[in-house]
């Protein structure tokens, strides 16, 4: 963990990295806005945002993205007393930071897309509530297939998104804890009112990003903990760790405006629910289904990923775009 620390104080000021983050979100503004002068809708869309930014590197970090093929992924599960069948999304953000093959952080974020409607989204409120809340939830057709009882929990209400694209060739990341207060029981989003809810900054759900990742803490003993920032406050100065709101590493953000706060937050490990801290599996169920992704698309050599299945001896197999972020501090630069 103390090379996780290292490297994003180097990171944080390092101008080649900025530049690497402008050239990222460049890179998706021009796919965007080809995909958009002609004319496409989400699949192709987002078909272009993964080869843009497929096989990206700086500094021991490098950017893997692809498709899955087969067909969409469907669940089952209760909206408030009804059954309902929906998609779970289509697409996949993981960052994963490692030291050599061992991993030190694992994030996932599952984000249904949607391409604007003029200057608004539809949102179905019914996946809406699935995106904010998992709850239990069975397979029906696509990755799930075959499974029941599924369990996520969603601690940081990063597990589940929207990517909202818009005229003439924009992205929004926006969680769906804060979508539901956006949207307060309407079907459609103005682009207008596309923002942070007052009644929400700072809270559990609106704060854009935490000052200080929980994590780092986890199974550290406390004295082991104040003599290594000691350290680190000797090295690089007192306070070595002041992430601004919305652009710090290892955070939580629930909002990403556009495709530039999207490269940053993404590429600094603040978007998602984290599975693994310090070695450690802290949520099963999710960090089962990241690592069956990473697998499935052919990502296994970015470390050390456990092979069981909480799910069960079944075929996953369905429709997902996987982007990932793999951080390895334990590289020489």
């Amino acid at each position: 963990m103390r090379r996780l620390i290292e490297k994003v104080v180097k990171l944080s000021s390092d101008e080649a990295f900025f530049r690497f983050q402008n050239d990222l979100a460049r890179t998706m503004y021009d796919a965007l806005g080809q995909g958009y002068a002609a004319g496409e809708g989400e699949v192709p869309l987002v078909k272009r945002l993964i080869e843009s930014v497929n096989d990206k590197t700086h500094d021991g970090i490098q950017i893997h993205a692809t498709i899955l093929h087969g067909s969409r992924s469907y669940v089952e599960f209760n909206f408030m007393d009804k059954p309902v069948t929906k998609e779970l999304g289509d697409m996949a953000v993981i960052s994963l930071v490692t030291d050599g093959p061992q991993r030190l952080l694992q994030k996932t974020c599952i984000i249904q897309n949607k391409k604007d409607s003029g200057p608004s989204w539809g949102i179905d409120l019914e996946q809406l509530y699935l995106l904010k809340n998992f709850p239990t939830f069975s397979g029906n057709k696509g990755i799930f297939r075959g499974c029941h009882d599924v369990v996520f929990r969603n601690s940081s209400g990063c597990l589940g998104a929207y990517g909202l694209f818009q005229t003439p060739g924009e992205m929004a990341v926006v969680s769906a804890p804060v979508v539901t207060e956006l949207l307060r029981g309407r079907q459609t989003l103005p682009a207008a009112e596309l923002s942070v809810p007052p009644q929400t900054a700072g809270s559990r759900w609106g704060a854009p990003a935490s000052a200080f990742p929980w994590w780092l803490a986890c199974g550290r003993h406390p004295k082991e903990l104040f003599f290594m920032f000691e350290e680190m406050m000797h090295m690089h100065g007192f306070p070595f760790w002041c992430p601004d709101a919305g652009n710090g590493f290892l955070g939580n953000v629930h909002f990403s405006r556009d495709l530039y706060d999207f490269a940053r937050d993404w590429t600094q490990a603040s978007i998602g629910e984290t599975s693994v801290t310090n070695g450690q599996i802290v949520n099963a169920g999710v960090d089962c289904f990241s690592n069956i992704l990473l697998r499935r698309a052919g990502f296994r050599g970015l470390g050390d990923l456990p092979t069981g299945n909480v799910f069960g001896d079944m075929p996953f197999e369905g429709q997902l775009a996987v982007m990932v972020m793999h951080m390895n501090v334990g590289e020489k630069q």
